[in-house]
C-alpha cells in the first residue's frame, strides 16, 4: 500500500537526528593531524550540494569514486570544496562539454568521504543509493583485512540553522523573476525540484520550517512524471528567505542570480514595477539573473 509506505517514511523522517561529524572529524585528525577542520557550516553545505549535484560511482571494473561535476563557468566552486576539505583534486572533464569535476578516487580519501555522508544524508533515495556504494567499498576494505564502516540506515532533518538548504539550493534551487512589458503583473519565485515520492516529504518538510520566518509555499507536481517542486511565490512569501540565504551563504554561480534576485525584490518593495521606464529596466534586470558568465 503506497499510502502505508509514505506514512512509514514520513514517521522515520520525523524521528531523524541532527548532522554528526564526529566520525569524521576523527579520522580526519588521524589522517591530517597538521590541516585544519572543515567547520561544520561547510560540511553542511557540501551534503547538500552534494545530494544534488555529486555521484558516488560505481565502475564496471570494480573502481569506486566520488565525483562532482559543475560546468567550468562554475569551477569555482569546485575549488572551493577541494580547498575547505583539504584532499580531492579538480580536474576537466570534457573540453566539448565544457565542464570540471571535483574527483576522490584514492581508498584513504574515499574513507573520509563515506564517514562524512554516512547517517548526514536528507534524502532517502540519495542515501539509499549511497548504502550500495558503501558496500563495495566495505568489500574493498576486507579484502585488505581493514577496518570497514558500519552502515547508517538514517536520515537527516535539515533545519534553519545548519546549511544543507543552501547546499541543495546551490545545485537544485532557481531564483526567478518575471515580468510582462504590457502589464504591471509579476512572478516571483523560488523553487527547488526533486525526483521521487519519497523525496516528497523532505520538500514537505522544508516549507515546514520555512513557515517559521514566515514563509508560506507549496510542494506540487512537475510537468515531469515524479518530480515534485518547491513553490514560494510572491514578495512577501519570500522576503523570509533572506534570513536563511544571508546567514547561510550560497557558494556556486546561483549567489550571483540570489543578489539580483534579492535585488529585485527591494525595488518591486518600492513599486517601481509600475512606472513604465522603470519597469523596462526591470525586466532586463529579471533577464539577467540566471545568466551566467565566466
Amino acid at each position: 500500500n503506497t499510502d502505508y509506505i509514505c506514512l512509514s517514511l514520513l514517521t522515520i523522517h520525523q524521528k531523524n537526528k541532527s548532522f554528526d561529524f564526529t566520525s569524521f572529524y576523527s579520522k580526519f585528525s588521524e589522517y591530517y593531524p597538521n590541516l585544519k577542520q572543515p567547520d561544520n557550516k561547510f560540511l553542511e553545505w557540501f551534503i547538500g550540494f552534494s545530494e544534488g549535484e555529486g555521484s558516488f560511482i560505481l565502475a564496471k571494473r570494480g573502481d569506486l569514486a566520488f565525483v562532482v561535476t559543475q560546468s567550468t563557468i562554475d569551477v569555482k566552486s569546485l575549488n572551493y570544496i577541494k580547498d575547505n576539505l583539504g584532499f580531492g583534486k579538480v580536474i576537466k572533464q570534457s573540453v566539448k562539454q565544457n565542464t570540471h569535476r571535483f574527483v576522490i578516487q584514492d581508498l584513504k580519501n574515499l574513507y573520509l568521504i563515506c564517514l562524512l555522508f554516512n547517517g548526514n544524508m536528507v534524502f532517502p533515495t540519495r542515501k539509499a543509493r549511497f548504502l550500495t556504494f558503501l558496500s563495495f567499498f566495505n568489500e574493498k576494505l576486507l579484502r585488505k583485512n581493514l577496518i570497514t564502516i558500519t552502515p547508517l540506515d538514517n536520515c537527516v532533518s535539515p533545519s534553519l540553522k545548519d546549511g544543507w538548504i543552501s547546499g541543495i539550493s546551490d545545485g537544485e534551487g532557481s531564483f526567478t523573476c518575471s515580468l510582462l512589458s504590457n502589464s504591471s503583473a509579476y512572478r516571483f519565485r523560488y523553487i527547488l525540484t526533486q525526483k521521487w515520492e519519497a523525496n516528497k516529504l523532505v520538500l514537505e518538510h522544508i516549507i515546514n520550517i520555512f513557515s517559521e520566518y514566515l514563509v508560506q509555499g507549496s510542494v506540487v507536481p512537475h510537468s515531469v512524471n515524479d518530480v515534485w517542486e518547491i513553490r514560494i511565490n510572491g514578495v512577501k512569501n519570500c522576503k523570509g528567505l533572506f534570513t536563511y540565504f544571508d546567514e547561510y551563504s550560497l557558494i556556486t554561480k546561483k549567489k550571483d542570480s540570489y543578489l539580483k534576485w534579492k535585488l529585485l525584490h527591494s525595488r518591486l518593495v518600492k513599486k517601481d514595477h509600475l512606472n513604465d521606464n522603470s519597469r523596462l529596466e526591470l525586466i532586463e534586470l529579471a533577464k539577467q539573473i540566471n545568466k551566467t558568465t565566466i
